[in-house]
């Protein structure tokens, strides 16, 4: 499910230009909160989310864990404003 949500949320930043919080697998699934606006996503959506999700499916990127430091995280998601809040407030200093 892991990567589900991963693939999830990167459609939902294509489609959308959503700015992506947390996501977290499930036991019996995924899901991805996210910032749009006053955008919503509803059922006439799925259709076009999941041809998105399968295109990015298709490129069958590689899943890497990156072990960056907290100064170089917050640089990676500047441009997230909910990113950057996780990372400030979460992770410890140095």
């Amino acid at each position: 499910w892991h990567s589900s949500a991963h693939m999830l949320g990167e459609a939902l930043e294509h489609i959308y230009g959503s700015f992506l919080t947390i996501g977290p697998p499930l036991n019996n699934g995924f899901y991805y909160d996210s910032y749009m606006g006053t955008t919503s996503v509803s059922d006439a959506d799925y259709k076009g989310l999941d041809t998105e999700v399968k295109a990015i499916a298709k490129k069958k990127q590689k899943f890497e864990r990156l072990v960056v430091t907290k100064e170089e995280a917050l640089e990676l998601f500047a441009y997230n404003p909910f990113k950057h809040q996780l990372i400030t407030t979460k992770v410890p200093d140095g």
